[in-house]
């Protein structure tokens, strides 16, 4: 394998020196080696071998001009005047093979290598063509042949071991590569190939022998040193690896690696802090790439929350981002961290230098509106995702966080105009234009455009008839107006359908149904909801209900557990004290 670019750029080179050369000796040399048949064969005469000469020259350079019909025609007569002519069989090989005729190369390349079984060439175009069309058992005989017969030839080896290895033929693979061994002394390549071959044998035990071996012959190579840990982890040799590890961070203590896979022996042993601890030295170095870094720290982030690994893990974050302060992956993988220790505001502080780095992220950018949204920072939303669309400017998500923060800010126009602006962008989500719609819907009607605020809520649920949002609002604003309040009821029937334990759509629906005058209905859902939420709005609602189906006793009882639940209690207490409704 490791001969195969330097074999074919050789051969390629040589075929054409290797023609002229044998035109010139006719075969002579051909002669001294077989037998010949003397009644049928005989001395060329000096006109027979100057016409042979003449062909085989004119083959060559039609050849080289990839004139293959013209070049197969010259060594064809090559051969009418001497049929064992194995340089001219040779050729006809090649311009056979030249034009992907595969099977009718072979013959030719089988019959050159017979008539001059001492030149690897011949050999070399049998074994290519033969592995062409997938006979690589004969390929595998024809390598075989090929070392056994042509002095130094020892390199072949490597080619013939791997063709038996991709027939999975491990067993004479291995074999062929002793062979290489015992003529070619120890080499790094034989060794790198036997660990292979072992481990495809699943042959740990020879594996690992031959990682003791690159050691050996290559003392000043770690790559070896590593690999050998690897195959050992990888194959649950914890002990193993655990002892081989520590002598050799003895041995090599600059080696960052091998703290990195030593700290993989401790998590495969369930000491965790010991594995974090050994993580210190490859994370302060500078020389260890940051990608490593991040992959182990990552693998840990799944073993939150767990308060015994919180410090330890965040000393190694300062190491990360001290060592690659530019590195915004180090810097959002922290304020991953950070995340997932629940701690937002550093978290929040982290993605924001990340952005500051490169602000190509957007996934970063999501991740800081997201704590804006749960911080209820909302000027922090409206300012980054302000900044954020000078980058993303067709991102649907960043003008619906931006609207949303006018919406809930009472910034209603600017919530308007960004909810517009982005639902161009959401046109082909049924789900994000239902969102959209929804919230344009809230916006209209904060400002009493009702027009626009129905046609918005009727937008949103065309493109998702079930968004319970739109279902819930859209039902209660109608109730207030009194406005077809049928149309409210279907909706808010089918949200406590939907969300049977959901008080706040048992609220709405009974409020619906308390605007058409259905008290008992409205009662009945009251008391459902006060199940799941029983504060002071809804047990209000629940006491305003009773009073208007006739109970003011218990009406009144309900307003002063109300009372005592609510901040504002003036309309209450004006209640109980008159025994009267006032809405």
């Amino acid at each position: 394998m490791i001969f195969r670019a330097y074999i074919h750029h050789y051969i390629q080179l040589s075929f054409i020196a290797l023609a002229l050369f044998m035109v010139t000796e006719t075969g002579y040399a051909q002669k001294k080696n077989r037998k010949r048949d003397k009644s049928a064969k005989s001395e060329l005469s000096e006109e027979k071998k100057t016409e042979l000469d003449h062909y085989f020259l004119e083959g060559e350079k039609f050849f080289i001009l990839k004139d293959y019909v013209k070049a197969f025609t010259f060594f064809e007569r090559v051969l009418e005047i001497d049929p064992d002519n194995a340089t001219a069989n040779f050729k006809i090989a090649e311009v056979y093979n030249a034009e992907n005729d595969i099977p009718k190369a072979v013959p030719y390349a089988e019959r050159a290598k017979d008539l001059a079984p001492e030149n690897k060439f011949y050999y070399l175009l049998l074994a290519n063509l033969q592995t062409s069309q997938g006979e690589l058992d004969k390929a595998e005989e024809t390598y075989i042949d090929l070392t056994d017969n042509v002095p130094n030839s020892e390199q072949y080896l490597f080619d013939l071991a791997a063709i038996q290895i991709y027939q999975q033929k491990f067993t004479e693979a291995l074999v062929t590569y002793e062979k290489a061994q015992s003529k070619l002394g120890p080499m790094e390549e034989i060794s790198v190939q036997k660990q292979q071959v072992y481990l495809k044998q699943n042959d740990l035990d020879g594996a690992i022998r031959e990682g003791h071996e690159l050691i050996r012959i290559n003392p000043d190579d770690e790559s070896y040193i590593m690999t050998l840990a690897r195959i050992l982890i990888s194959n649950e040799r914890i002990a193993e690896a655990k002892e081989f590890l520590t002598t050799q961070i003895e041995a090599h203590p600059q080696n960052e690696t091998l703290y990195i896979l030593l700290s993989e022996v401790y998590r495969k042993e369930g000491n965790t802090i010991l594995a974090l601890e050994s993580l210190k030295v490859p994370f302060a170095s500078h020389t260890v790439d940051v990608t490593a870094k991040i992959r182990t720290l990552a693998g840990y982030l799944g073993m939150l929350p767990n308060e015994s690994l919180n410090e330890p893990l965040l000393e190694l974050s300062v190491l990360l981002v001290d060592t690659h302060p530019d590195s915004y992956q180090a810097l959002a993988m922290t304020g991953d961290l950070y995340f997932n220790l629940g701690q937002v505001e550093e978290a929040r502080e982290y993605y924001l230098r990340t952005i500051a780095v490169d602000a190509s992220n957007f996934n970063v950018w999501q991740n800081i509106l997201n704590l804006d949204m749960d911080m209820q920072d909302y000027q922090a939303v409206i300012k980054h995702t302000n900044e954020a669309l000078e980058i993303f400017p067709n991102q649907a998500s960043l003008y619906y966080y931006n609207g949303t923060a006018h919406l809930i800010s009472k910034n209603y126009e600017a919530a308007i105009k960004s909810f517009n602006a982005g639902k161009v962008y959401a046109a082909r989500d049924a789900n994000m234009n239902s969102l959209f719609n929804g919230q344009l819907g809230d916006a209209y009607n904060s400002i009493g455009d009702h027009k626009n605020s129905d046609a918005s809520y009727e937008a949103a649920l065309k493109a998702k008839p079930d968004n319970d949002h739109v279902l819930n609002n859209y039902s209660y604003f109608l109730s207030l107006r009194k406005k077809d309040l049928e149309k409210a009821k279907t909706m808010s029937s089918k949200l406590v359908k939907d969300y049977p334990g959901n008080p706040t759509y048992l609220d709405t629906h009974a409020w619906v149904l308390y605007m058409m005058e259905d008290y008992d209905g409205a009662v009945r859902y009251l008391k459902e909801a006060m199940k799941y939420d029983a504060s002071g709005v809804i047990i209000e609602h629940y006491g305003d209900a009773l009073f208007q189906s006739g109970d003011i006793d218990e009406a009144v009882t309900q307003w002063k557990r109300a009372r005592d639940l609510v901040d504002d209690t003036s309309t209450l207490d004006k209640k109980i004290a008159d025994r009267q409704l006032y809405e």
